[in-house]
């Protein structure tokens, strides 16, 4: 199955799986190896890595995904709490809201489509399974385009911070975090809206009472200029636009950083008694930037080659990888909570007094020697 997290890569494959589409006016067929012809781009060994890895991808994502589930759970009952409440912790909130629902829609097509696989073609690809998976791509896209603009908006927002500290309280501010996020979550359905207008569910013509998602007429008119505006949309303008501006921003902040850790030396060389201290909110969300950018940047890189490439990159390279693409996808979504718990202190401290079990309240402290309990009874 191709990649879920991109609609683009899912519903050719889906189209081209229920042959709905031609590529290279050849009808797509299940990979059969073959040795009269190489396959570009290595297709016949990305194709049999594929076949090998699909196997174990569903326990995989399965794994992940309710891992993930549980601990974004964690991350919003910790961030939220009275004395962890700040206008970055907000930002972290929301993140961790759009990546849980990322996960929650993944595991039941995970289900279905890899550990179920022996299912009936009737039930595999029936008109509510069809339906489940139109709404399923939709809100992956959208829950995880809000989760990369929110991470662009956090780097932006501890840029801002710590570049101009003294304006920060100002710029910085909880409403306009709030505002930030509002924003985010309404302006990202709306820009998917091409996405919706480009699929449809159909019957695949043969009387099998067979269903899939597959591109509509309105994708198809005027050559196809519905298809290739979504395709750039998303698969380029998703994916790089944000990891260039994140690569640019964590460098911004590493900068910012060493010039700030520069002048505190200064000042500790000029006064023995002041102690430096240690950005760790910004150390912290720069490895945050670095795990996201490790697992999308690839993504991204592969979607612009298939732009230029064409459909000859997309079926041997861009699809054989669609498994592993969302595998990365979903462990980004599920990694935060380690990242909070390994470098924050006061996120341990608050998570630690939250679920810790406080037996010493329930125990009635008895005295050891009569001499004590007379004097406090006394």
């Amino acid at each position: 199955m191709a990649v879920t997290l991109d609609p683009n890569a899912f519903f050719q494959w889906m189209s081209c799986f229920q042959n709905f589409s031609e590529i290279n006016n050849t009808v797509c067929e299940p990979y059969m190896p073959t040795t009269d012809y190489q396959a570009p781009y290595y297709g016949d060994q990305m194709a049999e890595f594929r076949a090998r890895y699909t196997e174990f991808h569903g326990y995989l994502s399965l794994t992940v995904c309710t891992f993930g589930i549980i601990t974004n759970i964690l991350n919003i009952v910790v961030l939220t709490r009275k004395d962890m409440m700040s206008p970055t912790n907000t930002i972290l909130t929301g993140l961790a809201v759009a990546d849980m629902f990322v996960m929650l829609s993944y595991v039941p097509y995970s289900i279905h489509m890899y550990i179920r696989s022996h299912q009936l073609a009737n039930e595999r690809y029936s008109f509510s399974w069809a339906v489940f998976t139109l709404i399923h791509a939709h809100l992956t896209v959208v829950c995880h385009t809000v989760s990369i603009w929110l991470t662009v908006t956090l780097a932006m927002w501890r840029l801002l911070s710590i570049s101009f500290p003294t304006n920060s309280k100002k710029w910085c501010c909880m409403f306009r975090a709030k505002c930030a996020i509002l924003c985010t979550y309404v302006c990202c359905p709306l820009f998917c809206v091409p996405t919706y207008l480009t699929f449809t569910i159909r019957e695949d013509g043969r009387g099998t009472n067979k269903y899939t998602v597959t591109f509509s007429d309105s994708a198809v008119r005027h050559n196809h200029l519905l298809e290739r505006v979504n395709f750039w949309i998303f698969s380029v303008l998703m994916k790089l636009v944000p990891c260039i501006a994140l690569t640019g921003l964590s460098l911004a902040l590493v900068r910012v950083l060493y010039v700030t850790n520069v002048r505190k030396h200064r000042l500790k060389n000029r006064n023995t008694s002041c102690k430096p201290t240690t950005d760790r909110t910004t150390k912290m969300l720069l490895v945050v930037l670095l795990v996201f950018l490790l697992t999308e940047f690839p993504t991204g890189i592969l979607a612009l080659l298939c732009g230029i490439l064409g459909k000859v990159f997309f079926v041997n390279v861009y699809h054989n990888l669609g498994e592993v693409m969302d595998i990365m996808a979903l462990i980004n979504s599920g990694v935060n909570f380690i990242l909070y718990c390994t470098m924050s202190r006061k996120f341990r401290q608050t998570f630690a007094r939250i679920f810790k079990p406080n037996f010493h309240h329930t125990w009635i402290a008895m005295p050891k020697e009569p001499a004590t309990l007379a004097t406090s009874v006394l």
